[in-house]
């Protein structure tokens, strides 16, 4: 979206407590088009506090006109919700260039008035001195001494999950972005399904499926919920068993989970993200990141370095928080603890990541053909809380990973 008064307008129409900070008019914007929106979007905030499009459509009826007809407008506003890229901490500078496009604006307009001889040469040079002297008295980002303590007594929301341990530890909160990391085969995918299983009760979950099959994703699922062996999910050994594996199947429909299994893009994964927090605060796992579409002509870096950053970004703007998989180097040393230096491909995982998990079996080589395996849980990074490890058993034939002591138990 390269048109500045259509990134205003869509902002305002996703975050309308914007308008709070909004310095320009309806004046301002040259389209007839958008200068109708604004002023409409601005009555409605004006009087409910908040944006609503159909509210627009059912209750200003009477505002709508030939030039602005409602079908029209609606389709206009439906338009700016899908295309708008948020960025919110750049609002003010989205103002200020739609100011500065208005005064050239005004400016052409005085010149072209002095060519054709309809204002004088004095009345031109007094209308450009009068255009200089504008400006907009844009929010210095001050906060007064109310809103501060108000800011830093505010009550962080953490995300809780059945790993209390890991949980205490990790003291993940809401608008984090999370990386689980471990080297392949050591059950990245399958934990995420375990914190996706036991979120879903509560959150909103979108899970980004790029690495194995969805019906490989549900199976796990529904193992992990059930605990019931994987082999018998498409082959139950008794009609209690089969009856017990269908409703935990109606369960699972219940969850608040959205799988998206074919590949994506930040700009895709953003869209589903905004589209979804819209009805309360979201949880997305990504897996994995090494997987997500990017652009041709960069390096692997790069591209890695670009996505991760605006990931981070979305963790911010919106209401939402992100659990992103990682790989491990392949040249690390498996015997050896995991670090976060061994991210692999870029450098930005580590500095974007609020927290960075990194899972580890010392064993791994002679585990390989054990049902159960015990997986020690490294906290590399934490901004929220403190470093540490916890243990637990992952159960190949359920998927599900349990919290025990480091003697087992």
């Amino acid at each position: 979206m390269n048109n500045i008064e259509d990134v205003i307008l869509g902002h305002l129409l996703l975050k309308p407590e914007l308008f709070k900070r909004t310095v320009i008019t309806d004046k301002h914007f040259l389209n007839e088009r958008n200068k109708f929106i604004f002023k409409l979007l601005k009555k409605q905030y004006d009087e409910d506090q908040t944006i609503n499009i159909i509210g627009l459509a059912e209750n200003y009826k009477n505002e709508f006109n030939i030039k602005n007809p409602i079908n029209e407008v609606i389709n206009k506003l439906t338009e700016l919700l899908s295309e708008t890229f948020l960025q919110v901490n750049d609002y003010d500078y989205f103002q200020e260039v739609l100011f500065n496009k208005y005064i050239d604006n005004e400016m052409m307009v005085s010149i072209n008035q002095f060519k054709s001889q309809q204002i004088s040469k004095d009345q031109l040079l007094e209308n450009i001195h009068s255009l200089e002297s504008q400006n907009i008295k844009l929010d210095d980002n001050r906060l007064s001494g109310k809103e501060i303590f108000q800011l830093i007594n505010s009550k962080n929301k953490n995300i809780n999950f059945r790993f209390k341990k890991l949980s205490d530890t990790a003291n993940i909160q809401e608008h984090d972005l999370v990386i689980i990391a471990a080297r392949t085969g050591l059950g990245k995918s399958g934990f995420c399904l375990n914190l996706l299983e036991d979120l879903s009760d509560k959150y909103n979950c979108l899970y980004f499926n790029m690495e194995i099959a969805e019906k490989q994703l549900y199976q796990r699922l529904i193992s992990i919920n059930s605990k019931i062996d994987m082999k018998y999910l498409d082959n139950p050994a008794t009609d209690y068993q089969e009856n017990f594996i269908k409703k935990t199947c109606d369960l699972m429909a219940s969850k608040k989970i959205k799988v998206y299994s074919q590949g994506q893009t930040v700009a895709t994964i953003r869209k589903k993200i905004m589209n979804e927090t819209k009805k309360g605060h979201t949880i997305a796992f990504i897996d994995h990141v090494g997987l997500i579409k990017s652009r041709k002509d960069s390096t692997l870096y790069e591209n890695l370095t670009e996505i991760v950053k605006e990931l981070r970004q979305i963790s911010l703007d919106y209401d939402c928080t992100i659990f992103l998989v990682s790989q491990l180097n392949r040249s690390a040393d498996n015997k050896q603890l995991p670090k976060i230096s061994e991210l692999k491909d870029s450098g930005e995982l580590e500095q974007s990541a609020t927290t960075v998990i990194l899972m580890h079996d010392e064993n791994q080589e002679k585990n390989i053909s054990k049902d159960k395996v015990p997986i020690t849980f490294l906290i590399g990074k934490n901004r929220n809380g403190s470093l540490g490890m916890t243990h637990y058993e992952y159960n190949k034939l359920t998927q599900r990973f349990d919290e025990v002591s480091k003697n087992g138990n």
